[in-house]
């Protein structure tokens, strides 16, 4: 009897086995792609401090002047542009390279520090970068986890030790991996100019993990360039300006006093709505490098993610305050390619 029982369960599971696929509500077949996705990278080493070589993103213009590297090893930051063969970026250390940077300031009693997530790392560990994709060398994209540059030196409530390289962080001071991410989109957009034909086009996302309440974060939109760049250029001057009274800001570095040969930076005031805009430079006298920043205050609280757009502009200050004013000023960074 148990033997008879047993061999007609099966046949009835036999029966549904069969019969299931049409209890099922027919499902339209996955389309067939007309063109394979472009995901792959061109990828270099490039050789910073002595005895460290990292892995980079390689992409360059249409017309074949610029040549920039994205260090992966470094949270994405660009460590190299090119323009008809000469170096615009600093790039020795991940303290000095051309990416974003955000700072808190904290007080706990006495005490105050500066809370700084960084695209690049921390100096001692750097952060990592989660996904890559890109379409050919024209454009890339870029995900990174960042980390505190301070150490934790803000007495952060909620520390995260660092992982990295796939081991517990275990430098001295600690590496801190703070809860906020930044996507980097980087393409290439005409310059009405000519000359050269293209500048960079960055479009950011940063975006805050956790629920809590943080309080107003300084964006840096940092640029380090060679010593040798030596001679200044700002637009609009005198700032913090409101952003309701320009439509953007500019500046950097320039190779001679005509400020022919140099790279500079800019963005739209709409990135920061009812807030100010600055630009700021500085001279490292003992890292030997030139940087420009540019700046501006907003929070970014609870669970949420703010997008903002940056320009890269490398050959004369004409041009790149032209493409300021007229681009990434009054159409508000919607120029294509």
């Amino acid at each position: 009897m148990f033997k008879k029982t047993l061999g007609c369960l099966a046949a009835f599971l036999l029966i549904e086995v069969i019969l299931w696929p049409s209890y099922l509500p027919a499902q339209n077949p996955t389309p067939v792609d007309l063109q394979a996705v472009r995901v792959g990278c061109q990828v270099t080493d490039y050789t910073m401090e002595p005895g460290q070589v990292d892995q980079a993103v390689v992409i360059k213009d249409p017309a074949g002047e610029q040549t920039v590297l994205f260090d992966i090893t470094e949270g994405g930051a660009i460590v190299s542009l090119k323009y008809r063969g000469l170096e615009h970026i600093w790039g020795y250390n991940g303290g000095g390279l051309l990416q974003m940077a955000f700072h808190n300031a904290r007080k706990v009693g006495k005490l105050t520090g500066d809370y700084n997530p960084t695209e690049a790392g921390d100096g001692s560990a750097m952060s990592p970068v989660t996904g890559v994709a890109c379409h050919g060398t024209d454009s890339v994209d870029i995900l990174t986890m960042m980390l505190d540059f301070n150490h934790n030196n803000s007495f952060y409530l909620n520390p995260l030790i660092a992982v990295w390289g796939g081991r517990m962080n275990s430098s001295v001071p600690l590496s801190y991996f703070s809860p906020y991410t930044l996507e980097t989109r980087s393409r290439w957009v005409r310059n009405p100019s000519g000359e050269p034909k293209y500048y960079l086009r960055l479009d950011e996302r940063f975006t805050h993990l956790t629920d809590e309440k943080i309080g107003p974060f300084d964006y840096d939109f940092a640029d380090y360039e060679p010593w040798e760049f030596r001679f200044r250029a700002v637009s609009p001057e005198h700032c913090p300006c409101a952003s309701s009274s320009t439509t953007y800001m500019a500046g950097g570095w320039y190779r001679d006093e005509a400020r022919s040969s140099g790279l500079a930076v800019a963005m739209p005031s709409s990135n920061f709505p009812g807030r100010k805009v600055n630009g700021g430079f500085n001279s490292d006298y003992i890292w030997r490098n030139r940087n420009f920043h540019l700046e501006a205050q907003e929070p970014l609280d609870g669970i949420a993610s703010k997008s903002f757009v940056w320009y890269v502009m490398a050959g004369s200050w004409q041009n790149a305050l032209s493409f300021a004013r007229n681009v990434a000023g009054s159409r508000g960074g919607s120029h294509e390619n």
